[in-house]
């Protein structure tokens, strides 16, 4: 911001050349809310004697522009003499002591401009301050109005445009009140009048032209006192509508502050737009005329968002982070993000839109990269499934061949029964329906496996963790068993249900499971125990189920703890280290916790935590 030696103008809006507006939008903010409440001081101050005045106005001058000093004099629209007071923060027993401020700082003041900025000593505490003085007119009196501060940054361009404002104000309040005690004066002058012409009845020969004269003389005051009023007034009327226009018009586009600002008509076409389009290399002046689908590259490969679009544009209601792409002058791809706000006039005319625009290139380019991320890392967590049912390909192939040998044995019964000369047909019925059991066994097997293999999208939905882990433990059944390894379970019944994608939890379970049973095929066979709690946890965002895999194999160590979950990291021979880090990605991605302590005695357990439906 720059500045220039102030000059006093009635206007509250800043000249170009003395304030350049920041283009920070929350300083924007904060100076607009100033701004309205520099307009608000007149009808806070009307009807005030012109002695409060100075008063009041130290106290905004202070609430507002954080002083630690205030001094004003003033003349006083009744004769009696100049109103003078101060404010001294935090000293309030120096208010009555105004002259003394005064002159300590006429004693320090040599340049007769009354704009200086100059530095003073505190009269409480004798700190440096900043101060700045400002001349006080008022029907051809002059006053002065000095404001200091501790800051060395006191004052800048726009304190120094809010305390000209106020300032201003206040003379507008003092002329008021003038006005008024020039009004109350006719009107005692008026009464005076005709008490002089209830005596005037007693000698009206003697005294009747000199009171002619006198109403005559009182009622021309009275009129020409009327007329400035009506003046002043129609003249603040319309400063306060063409600033209330100007106001409204930034504050519409404050409230949807972006990169450019444009405006449209009531067919839509651009009428406005701003001129920072240039830097993507399209032309502002090329998109006058032309409505935002004419210049699109998605219209046709997207005709439902942009019907959706025109349907709220016909309805003349606002919208929000509309994007859509388009080509800059090289031809490369642009994706704009732009808002808007419907204009009405004051007989509720639709008048077009206001609103703004951003480059969103980037973060489009982004979330495309991330959802590629997210694509790759599910077709990685598919794969680690594959190589870990690979791992288990033994067992598997163990628990499918006691049913299918199961069958082979039943068949082979029912066929010699079959062959007797007096066939055995209830205990051919028996063997039947036992094949048909062990047909399902070995069915269910394949099932689970080819769920687990699937290339299928990632689908949140309602899941009972009780039953994911009962989908599980079969699968790790045989591998348990080989190495005799006791396999608890506690489940809580209570547990809550979660949204998630069943098949990477029964992923994450199998994981964690395995190497479980890894960790413990080590230790000796009397300490091979493993135990699968789930328990839910009630708290203030509401049900939480935990799931937990301890065991009491070799345990970690306190230098491995930290890199347990990074991505390629490993503790077992031949291992790719990718388990542990899906895992915790995948609990991650439903909105949960994933982490490992180790047992006081032996060993470790894993837990992962979730959220619960509420």
């Amino acid at each position: 911001m720059e500045t220039t030696p102030e000059r006093r103008s009635s206007s509250l809006e800043p000249p170009n050349h003395v304030v350049t507006l920041p283009r920070d939008t929350a300083t924007l903010r904060s100076q607009l809310r100033d701004l309205i409440a520099i307009l608000a001081l007149p009808a806070v101050w009307s009807g005030r004697d012109a002695a409060d005045i100075p008063e009041a106005v130290l106290e905004v001058l202070s609430s507002m522009l954080r002083l630690d000093l205030a001094y004003i004099r003033a003349a006083d629209p009744a004769g009696s003499g100049p109103l003078e007071t101060a404010r001294v923060q935090g000293r309030p027993d120096l208010r009555s002591r105004g002259r003394e401020i005064a002159d300590l700082f006429a004693q320090r003041t040599t340049d007769p401009d009354a704009n200086q900025a100059l530095v003073l000593p505190d009269p409480a505490t004798g700190e440096p301050l900043r101060a700045t003085r400002i001349a006080l007119g008022l029907a051809g009196q002059t006053g002065v109005v000095i404001a200091a501060s501790r800051r060395s940054s006191f004052p800048t361009p726009f304190e120094r445009f809010l305390l000209q404002s106020i300032i201003t104000q206040a003379e507008v309040a003092l002329r008021n009140a003038a006005l008024m005690t020039a009004l109350h004066h006719a009107f005692h002058c008026e009464q005076v009048a005709r008490a002089d012409a209830e005596a005037a009845n007693r000698d009206k020969d003697l005294l009747n032209e000199e009171l002619e004269r006198r109403v005559v003389e009182r009622t021309r005051q009275l009129s020409l006192v009327n007329q400035e009023l009506e003046r002043e007034i129609a003249e603040r009327k319309r400063a306060e509508e063409a600033l209330r226009e100007s106001e409204q018009r930034f504050r519409d586009y404050a409230e949807t502050a972006s990169d450019w600002l444009w405006e449209t008509g009531p067919d839509h076409s651009f009428t406005r737009v701003s001129e920072e389009r240039t830097a993507l290399g399209i032309d502002p002046a090329g998109r006058i005329g032309v409505t935002r689908w004419d210049f699109a590259a998605d219209v046709e490969e997207e005709p439902e968002k942009w019907r959706l679009h025109g349907a709220t544009l016909e309805a003349h209601q606002p919208f929000r982070g509309f994007v859509y792409r388009t080509a800059s002058a090289d031809g490369s791809v642009v994706y704009v993000a732009t808002s808007g706000k419907p204009v009405f006039d004051v007989d509720g005319r639709f008048l077009g839109y206001r609103g703004v625009s951003s480059d969103v290139t980037a973060a489009v380019r982004a979330e495309q990269v991330e959802k590629a991320l997210h694509q790759a890392q599910a077709e990685l967590a598919r794969v680690t499934r594959a190589t870990t049912l690979g791992e288990l390909a033994a067992s598997i192939a163990h628990e499918i061949n006691q049913p299918l040998a199961a069958i082979g044995a039943d068949a082979a019964a029912c066929l010699h029964w079959l062959a007797a000369d007096r066939p055995d047909l209830d205990s051919v019925r028996e063997a039947l329906t036992a094949i048909v059991k062990d047909g399902d066994r070995a069915g269910a097997v394949i099932t689970r496996i080819r769920t687990l293999l699937a290339r299928s999208p990632l689908a949140h939905e309602p899941c009972d963790l009780s039953g994911v882990i009962g989908d599980v433990l079969p699968l790790v059944g045989p591998e348990i068993g080989r190495h005799r390894i006791l396999l608890q379970t506690s489940l809580a019944p209570d547990l809550p249900q979660i949204m998630g994608d069943r098949i990477q939890l029964q992923q994450v379970l199998l994981n964690l499971l395995l190497n479980a049973a890894e960790a413990i095929r080590q230790v000796s066979p009397e300490r091979r125990r493993m135990i699968v709690r789930a328990t839910a946890d009630y708290r203030d965002d509401g049900p939480w189920a935990i799931v937990a895999v301890e065991d009491a194999g070799v345990g970690f160590g306190e230098a491995e703890a930290p890199r347990l979950f990074e991505a390629f990291y490993t503790t077992k021979p031949g291992g790719l280290g990718m388990g542990l880090s899906i895992s915790r990605s995948i609990i991650d991605s439903h909105r949960g916790r994933l982490w490992a302590t180790a047992n006081p005695d032996h060993g470790a357990t894993f837990h992962f935590a979730l959220p619960g439906m509420r």
